[in-house]
C-alpha cells in the first residue's frame, strides 16, 4: 500500500502552532480545503504565466487535482529558477537547466504543502474548484493516487519531509515552459513531450485520459495571440527583473552587471524557452523569429480549457459542465508539509 502523505506527517511544534517557515516552501495550515476527491482546483496568481494567459484573453493561471477535503493534491508546478554563476549571469541571468527542467514538476503533496505553495509568499487573487459528475471525478483522483507509479524525494528545505513524484516514461516529470507553445502528446496515453515535461493543465488532461475519461483535445492559438503573448512575457520578465520582483527578488542584477542589459537578457531567455525550447540562450532572435512568423501558432491546453471557460467547450472534460465553487479552508486538521 502506498504511503499516505497526510497520515504519515509527524506533528511538530511548528504544525501545532499553525505557523509557517519564513521561506514559504514548508509550513502548516490549520485547516484543509473543501475541494472533493477528483475536483480540479484553480487559481489566478501573478507571474510570467499570468502575463502569457492575460495576453491571449484567458483568466485562470493554475490547475490542481484534489484528492479530497483536507487530503492530498497532485499538480505540476515550478519553483523560482536559480541564477547563473558570476560572471556569466550578466549575459545569461537564469539557469538554462532550471528553465528547461522546471523543479519540482509533477508532485503529490499534503495540505500543508499546497497551502504554502499558494500562500507562502503572498497569495492568489482568486481561487475556485469544479467537480462535475462526482463519481467520474473521483475515478480521476483515485487513478492518479492509487494506480500511478511514483518515486519519493526528500524536500530541499526539510529533509524530514517527502514529496511523491509521479513518473512517466520511467522518469520524474519536469515542468516544461515549452508546453505552452506545443503540448505534443502530453495529453495522450502513453504520450510524450520535450523535456519529459508537463505544465499544470496538460497534467490535468493527462490525468483525465489516464483514468479512462477520454482525451482532452487541445486548442490552437492564432499567430496574433502568440505574438501578443510573446511580447507580454518578455516585458513581464524585464519589468520584474528591473524591480527585483518575482523570480528576481533581491537579485540586484542591474547593480552587479552595470554595463549589460541583464533584464533584457533575462526576458529573452524566458521567451526563447517558452517559444522555441531554447532555454540556454539570451539571444532574442529566437523568440522574435516565432513572433514575426505569420504562420506560427501554438497548440496547448490551458487551465481555462480544463474548466470549459471562454471559447473552450464545457464537454471537453468531466469538470467542464460544473459551475465554479468557492475554495474554502474549513476541513479538520493541522498538517505540516513542503511543496519543494
Amino acid at each position: 500500500m502506498r504511503r499516505l502523505l497526510v497520515g504519515s506527517v509527524a506533528v511538530s511544534a511548528l504544525a501545532l502552532a499553525g505557523t509557517a517557515h519564513a521561506s514559504g516552501e514548508c509550513g502548516s495550515t490549520s485547516a484543509g480545503w473543501n475541494a472533493p476527491n477528483g475536483a480540479v482546483v484553480f487559481d489566478r496568481s501573478f507571474g510570467p504565466i499570468r502575463d502569457v494567459l492575460d495576453a491571449i484573453g484567458e483568466y485562470r493561471t493554475h490547475s490542481m487535482l484534489s484528492h479530497g477535503p483536507g487530503s492530498t493534491v497532485s499538480h505540476a508546478t515550478m519553483a523560482n529558477p536559480t541564477q547563473e554563476p558570476w560572471p556569466g549571469v550578466c549575459t545569461k541571468p537564469i539557469s538554462g537547466f532550471d528553465l528547461r527542467y522546471g523543479y519540482p514538476g509533477l508532485e503529490q503533496i499534503n495540505q500543508g504543502g499546497i497551502y504554502m505553495s499558494l500562500y507562502g509568499k503572498g497569495g492568489p487573487e482568486w481561487t475556485g474548484w469544479q467537480q462535475g459528475d462526482p463519481a467520474q471525478a473521483a475515478l480521476i483522483g483515485d487513478s492518479i493516487w492509487y494506480n500511478h507509479s511514483y518515486v519519493s524525494d526528500k524536500s530541499r528545505f526539510d529533509t524530514g519531509q517527502y514529496l511523491d513524484r509521479p513518473v512517466r516514461n520511467g522518469a520524474r516529470v519536469n515542468y516544461s515552459l515549452f508546453q505552452y507553445r506545443h503540448l505534443e502528446t502530453a495529453n495522450q496515453i502513453p504520450g510524450n513531450a520535450s523535456n519529459n515535461g508537463m505544465v499544470c493543465s496538460t497534467f490535468m488532461a493527462y490525468a483525465h485520459n489516464y483514468a479512462g475519461r477520454g482525451v482532452v483535445t487541445p486548442h490552437t492559438y492564432s499567430h496574433a495571440q502568440i505574438a501578443n503573448a510573446s511580447n507580454s512575457l518578455y516585458t513581464g520578465i524585464y519589468n520584474e527583473c528591473k524591480s527585483s520582483l518575482g523570480w528576481f527578488v533581491d537579485a540586484a542584477l542591474t547593480v552587479a552587471c552595470p554595463t549589460y542589459n541583464v533584464c533584457g537578457n533575462a526576458g529573452n531567455q524566458v521567451a526563447n524557452c517558452m517559444s522555441a525550447n531554447m532555454c540556454d540562450s539570451s539571444d532574442g532572435r529566437y523568440w522574435k523569429s516565432v513572433r514575426d512568423d505569420p504562420n506560427a501558432t501554438a497548440t496547448s491546453i490551458s487551465p481555462d480549457r480544463i474548466g470549459g471557460w471562454g471559447v473552450h467547450p464545457i464537454s471537453n472534460t468531466v469538470w467542464g459542465p460544473d459551475y465554479t465553487h468557492q475554495l474554502q479552508w474549513n476541513s479538520g486538521g493541522n498538517v505540516y508539509g513542503c511543496w519543494q
